[in-house]
């Protein structure tokens, strides 16, 4: 008769020895849409521009790629701001006998070159705001990408770092990042564009309903923002060179300075200097306030003295710009809702289940 073992070590588990906890792998996600987070990212991909892109490209690393690239494109546009306006108060040094007329054009260009870049970038809001809020779909939206790039030497000396790219979640029209879309907002992010766009509740996949209008809402608004973008650039020029910055610019030259005395302390001396940059920098902000605001009375109503289309110029081109703005956004919207609504008018119901055969 054979007798069941009963083994004398009943109490021993087999398996693999749990391995030490290593600290979580950082992963990509979406940003918090706020003002924070665009300065945050503008700054961290400006300075990278500036201070490591360009060294990875010229010694030929592996990892340089695309990205760093594109992020360069900023050096050109910040190094060519700042030699116009270089150049335009050059001028004065140039003709002597009309140095103070040539210094105040001079200012006003590179003011105007200021302007330009700043109503550019501003501007895209006008676009993209009312986009969100008309379709659910915000271009916007930042991501911080983490990636980890080659190695560059072998084995354990290797030491792989995550790296951090800062990019849109609409960076690319057709691969838009709908992983991250789904792990940090999920599904009830395309059920809100849904029913933005008249698709209706409660899709069967309202991912897959809405990826081909949002990919068009994607191409219509970039296009419309960049056509935008440009005109409100012209409006900052414009008012770059009204004559109501004259106050601003004097405002500047007449700050007041401190004047040290003899045998004046260290104290006194900083103390005085704190004193004149509060005071220099209340007057000095109340004057562009109001120069800024005379600039857009003068572009609408004209310069004094200026007849026909030289009084008129401004106040046409505040015109077409607004309306250029309100009508390229109002087309975003409406043809996206247009698709979503031809959408549902087929002869499935997407409501309903249906079984595919």
């Amino acid at each position: 008769m054979i007798k069941a073992i009963n083994p004398a070590f009943s109490n021993v588990k087999f398996g693999a020895q749990p391995d030490e906890e290593k600290p979580a792998r950082p992963e990509s996600r979406i940003l918090p849409n706020t003002l924070q987070t665009r300065i945050s990212q503008k700054f961290h991909k400006t300075s990278n521009a500036f201070l490591e892109y360009p060294i990875k490209g010229l010694k030929g690393d592996v990892n340089s790629d695309f990205y760093e690239f594109l992020s360069m494109g900023i050096i050109p546009y910040l190094a060519g701001s700042a030699m116009f306006m270089l150049m335009f108060n050059m001028i004065g040094k140039l003709d002597p006998k009309s140095k103070v007329l040539a210094g105040m054009n001079g200012k006003k260009m590179a003011l105007g070159v200021v302007l330009y870049g700043l109503f550019k970038t501003l501007s895209n809001d006008l676009v993209t705001r009312p986009v969100y809020w008309g379709t659910g779909v915000d271009l916007e939206l930042p991501v911080e990408h983490v990636y980890y790039p080659l190695p560059t030497e072998p084995g354990e000396a290797a030491n792989i770092m995550p790296q951090i790219q800062q990019r849109k979640v609409y960076d690319s029209r057709e691969f838009f990042r709908k992983d991250l879309i789904q792990k940090d907002i999920g599904a009830p992010y395309y059920d809100k564009v849904a029913k933005k766009l008249g698709m209706g509740e409660n899709l069967n996949d309202s991912t897959t309903e809405t990826t081909p209008i949002i990919q068009s809402i994607v191409s219509m608004t970039k296009t419309a923002k960049s056509l935008s973008s440009y005109a409100w650039a012209g409006v900052g020029v414009g008012l770059a060179v009204q004559d109501s910055w004259n106050d601003f610019f004097e405002a500047i030259k007449n700050r007041k300075r401190h004047v040290a005395k003899p045998g004046e302390g260290f104290l006194n001396k900083m103390g005085s200097r704190m004193k004149n940059m509060g005071t220099n920098f209340v007057d000095i902000s109340k004057t562009f306030g109001k120069s800024f605001a005379k600039s857009w009375k003068t572009m609408w109503t004209g310069k004094e003295g200026t007849t026909g289309f030289m009084k008129h110029a401004g106040k046409a081109w505040l015109l077409l710009t607004g309306a250029l703005t309100v009508g390229s956004t109002a087309n975003v919207i409406y043809r996206a809702r247009k698709m979503g609504k031809e959408s549902t008018n087929k002869v499935i119901d997407k409501n309903k289940e249906s079984t595919v055969i």
